[in-house]
């Protein structure tokens, strides 16, 4: 609960103090909620602000999940954190709403929903993967083949051990 102590000034009320501390209560509390998308190209230049001349961080791969923290003022370029905190700025149409996971270590991927299931592949820490479906603390998962004709990795991780902030 908020309370706000409304001081006078000889019997009137200070609005200018009350319209300053509401601001200030508005403006230093989030104004949305976290926002989630994936990198929707095969690959992503991550910069160090909001521009095409600004150096390139890091690379992002498809399918990465990513918290979208802010807008640049043109609404073209938005800065993101990855699961292991690194930060950055991406081109809008870099970005997709399809659901992505990146795992959080060294990962089997496996063709049940199971801990003794069949290993269908192992993926390295911070791999992302397509997010398809889940089923009991599971999440079946799939890879964007480096090259066409490459073998797709399609099976099920527990979900404690991927990031996927989109999924719920």
């Amino acid at each position: 609960m908020v309370s706000f102590i409304i001081l006078s000034n000889k019997g009137k009320p200070m609005k200018r103090l009350l319209s300053v501390i509401i601001f200030l209560a508005l403006t230093s509390a989030p104004a949305f909620a976290a926002k989630y998308a994936s990198i929707g190209v095969t690959e992503a230049k991550v910069r160090s602000c909001a521009g095409s001349k600004c150096a390139v961080k890091w690379k992002a791969w498809k399918f990465t999940p990513v918290a979208m923290t802010a807008v640049s003022k043109d609404k073209k370029w938005v800065q993101i954190k990855d699961f292991a905190g690194h930060t950055g700025w991406i081109y809008y149409t870099s970005l997709s709403k399809t659901k992505g996971v990146s795992a959080k270590s060294d990962l089997n991927v496996r063709k049940t929903a199971s801990s003794g299931g069949e290993v269908a592949c192992t993926v390295e820490k911070g791999y992302a993967m397509k997010f398809l479906s889940k089923s009991n603390g599971w999440y079946k998962v799939s890879d964007w083949p480096e090259k066409t004709g490459d073998p797709v990795c399609q099976g099920w991780v527990y979900a404690s051990n991927v990031w996927a902030p989109a999924v719920k």
